[in-house]
């Protein structure tokens, strides 16, 4: 199905929208006045169709075709240009009103994703293990221990030690220790929101984030893990 198309030149677009109808076009936080100091003087409001989506605007020379379109919160124009011609100008508003409502329908799905995900919860337990692996020229390992869980979303997890052993130089394999928790001073017990899915997970550094780990294999409560690599600087 083509796009829908826009009549640049008919009589209806040669008037700018009332102040109310754009109000009610533009999302919270978009200031009229700002938008229009980017609008050059004589343009006039092109009138868009119903799948436009909210806060999208365009405005034209209604001599020749130059135009300039506005999306989202923002004051600035996402575009304005000069067109060989009407047509051209045509093809390039609705091109670009189809890439914003196909942007507009995959936030909306990832919106809805996160909200299912939300009411059904991490399925996190108190005593689950989480796996943090990070750094640059050496790889650091941490574990975490779930203690306390805060409704759907939030848990409470503290650092536990590792069992460690060298392959080589500078270089080991470890794996989680359970219940071996780390000084509380040094390491405090950490309040976290866990992202649900396949794998949970919660950010343990603004940098980095710690994974659920599945026991490879448990016999009443004693549980084994998956080991990790480690390295060290020389």
């Amino acid at each position: 199905m083509s796009a829908p198309t826009h009549n640049l030149n008919s009589q209806t677009n040669t008037a700018a929208p009332s102040a109310a109808s754009r109000e009610a076009r533009q999302p919270a936080g978009v200031k009229i006045e700002k938008r229009k100091f980017f609008v050059p003087g004589g343009f006039v409001a092109v009138v868009l169709g119903d799948e436009a989506v909210e806060g999208v605007e365009v405005w034209r020379d209604p001599s020749k075709p130059v135009a300039c379109g506005f999306s989202g919160k923002r004051g600035k124009p996402d575009w304005y240009y000069r067109f060989q011609s009407e047509e051209r100008m045509q093809q390039h508003i609705d091109a670009w009103l189809k890439r914003l409502n196909e942007a507009e329908g995959w936030k909306a799905q990832r919106r809805a994703e996160r909200k299912a995900t939300a009411e059904v919860g991490h399925g996190c337990k108190v005593g689950d293990i989480f796996c943090c692996s990070w750094g640059y020229d050496q790889t650091n390992v941490d574990y975490y221990q779930v203690t306390e869980l805060h409704g759907r979303t939030m848990a409470t997890v503290r650092r536990i030690a590792a069992q460690s052993q060298e392959t080589g130089w500078l270089q080991g394999e470890c794996a989680p220790a359970p219940g071996r928790f780390l000084d509380e001073e040094r390491y405090p017990a950490m309040r976290v929101r866990i992202n649900g899915g396949t794998t949970p997970s919660f950010k343990a550094y603004s940098f980095a984030s710690a994974y659920l780990m599945k026991p490879t294999a448990q016999v009443g409560e004693l549980r084994t893990y998956e080991t990790a690599s480690w390295s060290a600087y020389a």
